[in-house]
């Protein structure tokens, strides 16, 4: 493998990227026409089956497949590639894309390339990317494109010249070119097999008009999405977000999904270290990918994993590759119907010299392969994992309900402005107007601000909470079908009243009633801001008051499922924020199962008709977020949530001995898939049973099915430190 130069003398001397470019461009045509054709004249009859969304998963020719793949940008073009054009070398690309175990390519469609003036469109970018379609179909590679780039490495922004200052995310002139250019390509593509689907642009909001409101995203993903449709019907169709889930952003799932046919997590944890506040490659992080995808799947569509991966800049070469391992077996048990990470190849030296990787050095080097096609330990992990999932028949698969319910709020789901669900009805002669609406109402988008960090937290320490304890969640929204599972999680500040956009409707809790005395089991975490109308009745305990609290120590006092008297739980609180503070409580009906240090009840059970409520006083799920590292030390708060399930009953269909270890279902009647994946950084030989008998068990291997023996619904399977396994397993025919 090459050595990427450390010292900056070794750098080759800058060359003017101008020349390179006219020089490169003499013969670009010829070596085109002479690449297609060879391929023209070796084509068979053998072309790429088109693709549609079937369910939760993509179908060709019947079967259900999960695309996985990379995006694309050449190592020596860079982003100049459509002026840069070297057809030997993208063929080399994508013949090593194939080699590295890639059914699927991301790649940019230019903006300005493809149409240098308003309405007038370049055939050179039509002519080349009818090379890429070419070797698509030579090469089995579905091509992935993103249009209206736009955004892309570091902090460029690709622009068309004649924009002006206008927005184009709103400007009324804009959308109009902006629509008839995604009409273009959807008419000169419709139906073309393949494309697997089309991703209306990378990354927004446009990084140079971020300030997009609720209704600006929308109303631009519904114009695009319109245009393509029209042209192109039946094609998927995705918005290539980021972050835009945990970040409560404008292109938020919630609010495009009515559009669009699947969505995108981009689960970059290392650029959101308020949420993951650890190494890179620790344990929060770790969960980072299937956080995002059930989060986003929450919103009522399929998700895919469009990018993913670190920079070899910043991080170990074989930590990136155990990050990206973790992260991707961790997300197909979270249900994820595709995998393309970040990127295909590092770019080359010359480039660093030139703008965008001359201001983002990071930028530099998240290939899979280094610039000169030598693979790196990325491409090791993509590789058997392509593999592996590649085996996979998905047909009647899908993944496993859900055991546990963490809610998310009509407030923070909904588009702003709406009032859907605000309980009003008829003309109104005085009419109501929010003060928190700000954007319909100042014309002023709202940011996410602290609120949203507050809840994301906490939702994500739930998260890892119930994967610990053995229950499988997801994140259905308020007004829809949380009362189908077993349990209910609402940690604060779901429980709160302050900041509506993270807590429940008030008539939440008259449902969450019926929900318990129907037999559910609701366990809450309150903080100094609770309110909770029915309190008594449903947790057995009232508020008194609230309490500025530091150091915390929880004690058990009563059995609890596995929990024992004196066992004791330590949080670090903040008591100068009331996120923080506790709860006083007043116990009236319920049963004290844990105190405070100072006698005052922290943990209170209750039985309410045929279910079961676990009350806490203390936000605990809120201190684990603020906590740096918080899982990558002893860290046993889960046993709570797993004394809970034990309380009330419930065993699950599948369950590791050690807690590190995730377990997660893609069930299909009789057989189905088990996904394994250790969230530690030491290797593990976990137990894992079944609460139902089992015919056959096998693991899945690059290239084999490894049968793996069962005694009394138990085996045993190794993982390596941050690693995954997938079993295949099968239940007895009926007699």
């Amino acid at each position: 493998m090459r050595r990427l130069p450390e010292d900056p003398q070794e750098i080759p001397p800058r060359k003017d990227s101008a020349c390179r470019i006219r020089c490169r461009s003499i013969f670009a045509w010829l070596a085109l026409i002479f690449c297609a054709g060879l391929l023209l004249a070796g084509e068979t009859a053998s072309r790429l089956p088109p693709v549609r969304l079937d369910g939760h998963y993509f179908t060709r020719n019947g079967k259900r497949f999960i695309p996985v793949g990379a995006h694309w940008v050449p190592a020596r073009a860079g982003l100049h590639w459509p002026l840069a054009w070297d057809a030997g070398e993208i063929e080399a690309d994508f013949r090593q894309m194939k080699a590295l175990g890639f059914n699927t390519v991301r790649l940019d469609l230019f903006w300005a390339w493809f149409e240098p003036r308003p309405g007038d469109y370049n055939p050179e970018a039509f002519r080349q990317l009818d090379f890429l379609i070419t070797l698509a179909h030579r090469y089995s590679l579905y091509l992935h494109p993103s249009l209206f780039i736009g955004g892309e490495v570091g902090e460029a922004w690709w622009d068309v010249s004649w924009r002006h200052g206008r927005n184009p995310q709103s400007d009324p002139e804009m959308l109009r070119l902006e629509t008839n250019h995604a009409a273009e390509l959807a008419r000169r593509y419709k139906g073309e097999p393949a494309i697997l689907a089309w991703d209306l642009t990378d990354e927004p909001p446009f990084w140079i008009a971020p300030a997009a409101s609720d209704a600006v995203a929308i109303n631009w993903t519904r114009l695009i999405a319109g245009a393509l449709h029209r042209y192109d019907p039946g094609r998927p169709l995705v918005v290539g977000t980021s972050m835009e889930d945990v970040g409560h952003g404008p292109f938020r799932p919630d609010n495009i999904r009515e559009e669009v046919d699947f969505f995108s997590v981009h689960p970059y944890t290392v650029y959101a270290q308020q949420l993951f506040p650890d190494p890179m490659l620790s344990v929060r992080p770790s969960w980072g990918a299937a956080f995002e995808a059930l989060l986003s799947r929450g919103a009522g569509r399929p998700v895919m994993v469009q990018e993913l991966g670190s920079s070899s800049a910043q991080y170990g070469l074989e930590r990136a590759a155990a990050y990206d391992r973790v992260s991707l077996y961790s997300a197909l048990g979270a249900g994820a119907n595709g995998f393309l990470l970040w990127c295909y190849t590092d770019t080359a030296l010359e480039n660093y010299h030139v703008v965008p990787y001359l201001r983002s050095p990071h930028e530099t080097q998240f290939g899979l392969t280094t610039w000169d096609r030598q693979e790196r330990p990325r491409a090791r992990e993509f590789r058997r994992f392509a593999s592996i999932v590649g085996a996979l028949d998905l047909d009647a698969v899908e993944p496993a309900p859900a055991e546990a319910a963490i809610v998310v709020p009509e407030e923070w789901s909904r588009p702003t402005g709406d009032f859907t669900h605000a309980g009003l009805e008829g003309p109104e002669i005085l009419p109501y107007v929010s003060t928190t609406e700000g954007s319909p109402v100042a014309g002023v988008p709202l940011g996410a601000g602290a609120d949203n960090a507050w809840i994301t937290g906490s939702w994500l320490s739930a998260f890892i909470l119930a994967q610990r304890a053995g229950l499988n969640p997801d994140f259905p929204r308020e007004y829809e079908d949380w009362d189908q599972r077993p349990f209910v999680l609402l940690p604060a500040p779901l429980t709160a009243t302050s900041a509506s956009r993270v807590h429940v409707h008030t008539d939440f809790w008259l449902k969450a009633l019926h929900y318990v005395e129907a037999g559910g089991s609701l366990y809450a975490s309150v903080c100094g801001d609770a309110a909770i109308p029915g309190m008594e009745r449903l947790f057995g305990a009232r508020l008194e008051d609230h309490l500025p609290v530091a150091d915390v120590t929880v004690r058990v006092v009563a059995p609890f499922g596995t929990l024992r008297p004196g066992d004791t739980f330590h949080f670090s609180a903040n008591a100068g924020d009331p996120r923080h503070w506790a709860a006083l409580l007043t116990v009236a009906g319920g049963t004290v199962v844990a105190v405070d240090g100072e006698g005052h009840p922290a943990l209170v059970s209750h039985t309410v008709g045929k279910g079961r409520t676990l009350l806490s006083a203390y936000p605990l799920e809120t201190y684990l977020s603020s906590v740096p590292s918080v899982f990558d030390k002893p860290e046993e708060t889960y046993r709570i949530y797993r004394a809970f399930r034990e309380w009330s009953g419930t065993a699950a269909h599948f369950e590791a001995d050690n807690s590190a270890v995730q377990v997660s279902e893609l069930r299909g009647g009789k057989r189905g898939y088990l996904v394994l994946v250790n969230h530690s950084a030491q290797p593990v030989s976990t137990r894992v049973k079944c609460s139902f008998p089992l015919s056959a068990l096998r693991r899945i291997e690059p290239g084999q099915f490894v049968p793996i023996p069962i005694e009394q619904n138990t085996w045993r399977v190794d993982l390596e430190a941050y690693g995954g396994a997938v079993l295949e397993w099968t239940r007895p025919a009926a007699p």
